[in-house]
C-alpha cells in the first residue's frame, strides 16, 4: 500500500522530470530499489514525459517508471509493421521482449542527462573536479563570483580585488655575524601590501532557508564547500557577511553597562561579520577568533 509520500508522487507524476524524480526517490525508502523503465505504448504524441509510476513492495522493493518515449512510443524507431504485429497478437511476449531493451536504452539515456552523477559514464569525474577548477583560475573575481553563487544562491554577492597589508614574519635580524637577542628584534612581523580578493555576501533576512541563522549557516557552507576547493590555491581572501536586516545589535564591552543603554537609540548601521580573512592555503592553521565568527590563519 502506498504511503502519503508515494501518493503525492503519483498525483503529480506528470509534472516531474527524470532527474528530479530520481533525486526524490533516492531520499525515500526506495533508495536501494531497482528502478525499471517502461515505454508507454501509444501512437499519439503526449505533452508530458513521465506518464505513470508504480511502487511495488512485494517480494522486493521496486519502482516502475512509465515514460512517453522509447521503442514503444509515438517516436519509436521500430518499423510500423512490427507495431501492427503486436496489436494482432493475443499475448504480450513480444512487447515484453522489446521492453527489456527499452529499459536498458531509457536507463542509459536518463543517466546521460547528468553524467557526473553516474560514475560508470564518466569515471573519475569527482576526482578531477579540482583540476577543472584550476583551469577556471580560482583567483579570478568572475570565477569566485560563480563559485560563491553556487554555494549561496539565495543571496546577493559582490566580488572585487583589494590591496591588503599582509603580515610576514621577520625573525632573527643579523648585523654581520651577530644576532641581536634571541627573539624578534624588529617586532617579529613586517607589513607588506599584497593583492587579494574581497567577497561580500549580502543577506536581507536573518535566517537561511533551513531556519539557521545566517551568521552560522554562511560559515558552515564556506568551511564545507568553498575552502576545500581553494585549499591548493594561493589566494589572499576576505569573506564578509553583510546582514541588512540588523540595524542595531547588542554588544557586551568592558566599558559598557548591560541594561543601561537603550537599543532604540543605537545608530542605524548594517551589521557585518568577517567569515574568513587570510590565505586559503593555510587551512591547517585556522583558528577561531573570540567572537566565534572571524576566521584567520594562525601564526
Amino acid at each position: 500500500m502506498d504511503g502519503p509520500l508515494e501518493q503525492r508522487i503519483r498525483e503529480r507524476i506528470r509534472s516531474f522530470d527524470i532527474p528530479a524524480l530520481l533525486t526524490l526517490l533516492k531520499t525515500t525508502r526506495y533508495a536501494g530499489a531497482e528502478i525499471e523503465y517502461r515505454g508507454q505504448r501509444t501512437a499519439v504524441h503526449q505533452s508530458h514525459l513521465v506518464h505513470d509510476i508504480e511502487f511495488i513492495d512485494v517480494p522486493d522493493p521496486k519502482v516502475i517508471i512509465t515514460v512517453n518515449m522509447g521503442l514503444l512510443s509515438a517516436q519509436s524507431p521500430l518499423p510500423s509493421f512490427l507495431m501492427q504485429t503486436m496489436d494482432q497478437l493475443d499475448h504480450d511476449r513480444l512487447e515484453r521482449f522489446i521492453g527489456y531493451f527499452d529499459h536498458l536504452l531509457l536507463r542509459d539515456c536518463f543517466a546521460g542527462l547528468y553524467p557526473e552523477r553516474e560514475e560508470s559514464l564518466l569515471p573519475g569525474w569527482r576526482r578531477a573536479s579540482r583540476d577543472r577548477l584550476r583551469l577556471l583560475r580560482p583567483t579570478c573575481p568572475s570565477t569566485l563570483h560563480w563559485l560563491f553563487h553556487k554555494v549561496y544562491p539565495e543571496t546577493e554577492l559582490s566580488v572585487r580585488r583589494e590591496v591588503r597589508q599582509q603580515r610576514v614574519p621577520a625573525r632573527e635580524l643579523r648585523m654581520g655575524a651577530s644576532t641581536l637577542g634571541e627573539g624578534d628584534s624588529m617586532g617579529g612581523f613586517a607589513a607588506i601590501p599584497t593583492g587579494g580578493v574581497e567577497v561580500r555576501i549580502h543577506c536581507d533576512e536573518p535566517r537561511a532557508s533551513n531556519g539557521v541563522l545566517w551568521a552560522e549557516e554562511a560559515r558552515r557552507r564556506f568551511d564545507a564547500q568553498v575552502l576545500p576547493l581553494l585549499s591548493e590555491t594561493v589566494l589572499m581572501l576576505t569573506v564578509v557577511l553583510v546582514l541588512r536586516d540588523q540595524e542595531s545589535v547588542l554588544r557586551l564591552a568592558p566599558d559598557g553597562h548591560l541594561g543601561y543603554y537603550a537599543l532604540q537609540d543605537s545608530p542605524a548601521q548594517t551589521q557585518q561579520v568577517v567569515i574568513f580573512s587570510g590565505d586559503t592555503t593555510g587551512l591547517q592553521g585556522l583558528a577561531n577568533a573570540p567572537d566565534g565568527y572571524t576566521r584567520t590563519p594562525s601564526g
